[in-house]
C-alpha cells in the first residue's frame, strides 16, 4: 500500500491527569475527573494527526510485549494508522509518559522511554520508507536517524525532522550529520537555541541567521513560538505568521498538531505560507481539546480557518 506519509519515533503511553495547581512538596492537588490513557509520543502523536486530517499515513516505532503495548498499537489501527513496521521489545516494558496538565493547560511530564528505544539500524526496512512520499521524523536515537533519512533522501522520499526537547540538547555537532538529509526542520524557539548554543535571550532573527550558516541555506525551517508568531525560513522568502487566539484547556501535543497540520498542507500541494498557517490553526484547535492525539478533521480545521481568517497576518521579511 503506498502511503502519504510515514513517521518514525517514539510509541509511548499517556496517563494524563488534570489538576487545577500542580502539587507542591508535602502538598495535595486534587484531581479533577479520572485518570485519562491515550497514545502518545510526538511522531505518535503526529500520524494519528495526520490520519484524522485524512492522509495515508504509517509508523515505525517500537513497543513492550504488556498490554500497554497492545493498546497503543490498537489505538493507531483504530486511527487507520498502518502498524506493519511497529517493532516489538520482548524485554522492556512499553514507555510512559505521566502528565499533570493544570487548569491554564500547562504540563509537566515524568517519562519512562522504556521500549521506544533504541530502534537499530538493521531493524529499519528500507522498502517500508520508500512507499511513501513523505518521512517525518521526531527524536528518537541518533542512529536511527540518520539511517531512516538516508534511505529517504536516497530515495527521493523528502525528509522532515521535529527534534524535540532531548533530542536537541545533543547539539548541532551531533545532529548535523542527520540535518544533511532533511529538507525541513520544525523547531521551537527554545529547542533552537538549546541546539546552536545560543542564550535564551537571543533574537529570533539572529537564531534563523545561525541555522541557515551552519546547517545550509537550501532547507527550510519553521521556528515555532507557541503563543507567539512562527517564523518560516526558505530560499523563497522569510515570514512571520502571529498565532490564532483561542480559550486553552490542554497544551499537550500542540506542537505535534502544528506539525500535522502543515504536513497535510504541504502534501496536499499547499503554497509555504498557506501550510504554516493550517499547521497554526490545528495547533491551536488541539489545545481547546484534551490529549496529545485530538488534533481536529480536515472538515473542522477549514472550517476553523475560514470563521478565523482576519486572526490571521503575515509579514514578509525577505522578498519571495
Amino acid at each position: 500500500m503506498k502511503l502519504d506519509l510515514v513517521c518514525m519515533g517514539h510509541v509511548l503511553y499517556d496517563i494524563r491527569c488534570y489538576v487545577d495547581s500542580f502539587p507542591l512538596p508535602d502538598k495535595l492537588s486534587i484531581m479533577a475527573g479520572r485518570l485519562k490513557h491515550s497514545g502518545g509520543g510526538s511522531a505518535s502523536n503526529v500520524v494519528v494527526n495526520l490520519q484524522r486530517l485524512g492522509l495515508k499515513t504509517g509508523m515505525i516505532g517500537k513497543v513492550g510485549f504488556d498490554e500497554y503495548g497492545w493498546f497503543v498499537v490498537q489505538n493507531f489501527r483504530n486511527f487507520g494508522v498502518d502498524t506493519d513496521h511497529i517493532l516489538v521489545d520482548f524485554k522492556n516494558p512499553t514507555g510512559v509518559s505521566l502528565i499533570l496538565v493544570n487548569k491554564q493547560g500547562v504540563p509537566e511530564f515524568v517519562q519512562m522511554i522504556g521500549a521506544s528505544e533504541p530502534i537499530l539500524s538493521e531493524e529499519i526496512r528500507e522498502e517500508y520508507i520508500q512507499k511513501a512520499r513523505h518521512l517525518h521524523m521526531s527524536g528518537i536515537n541518533p542512529e536511527a536517524l540518520l539511517h531512516a533519512s538516508k534511505i529517504a533522501r536516497e530515495s527521493g522520499v523528502t525528509v522532515s525532522f521535529d527534534s524535540g526537547r532531548k533530542k536537541s540538547e545533543l547539539g548541532l555537532s551531533k545532529l548535523k550529520p542527520i540535518l544533511k538529509n532533511v529538507n525541513t526542520l520544525i523547531i521551537n524557539r527554545h529547542e533552537a537555541k538549546t541546539m546552536l548554543g545560543l542564550g535564551d535571550d537571543s533574537k529570533i532573527l539572529d537564531v534563523a541567521k545561525e541555522l541557515r550558516k551552519k546547517i545550509g541555506e537550501d532547507k527550510t525551517y519553521i521556528i515555532k513560538g507557541g503563543k507567539e508568531d512562527v517564523l518560516t525560513c526558505s530560499q523563497n522568502g522569510d515570514f512571520l505568521i502571529s498565532s490564532f487566539k483561542v480559550a486553552v484547556k490542554d497544551t499537550i501535543g500542540a506542537g505535534d498538531a502544528f506539525d500535522a497540520g502543515f504536513l497535510a498542507a504541504i502534501l496536499r500541494g499547499k503554497t509555504l505560507k498557506d501550510a504554516v498557517v493550517y499547521g497554526g490553526a490545528c495547533g491551536s484547535l488541539k489545545c481547546m481539546q484534551e490529549g496529545a492525539q485530538s488534533a481536529p478533521d480536515r472538515p473542522t480545521l477549514e472550517a476553523f480557518l475560514k470563521e478565523n481568517k482576519d486572526q490571521i497576518e503575515i509579514w514578509n521579511l525577505r522578498k519571495d
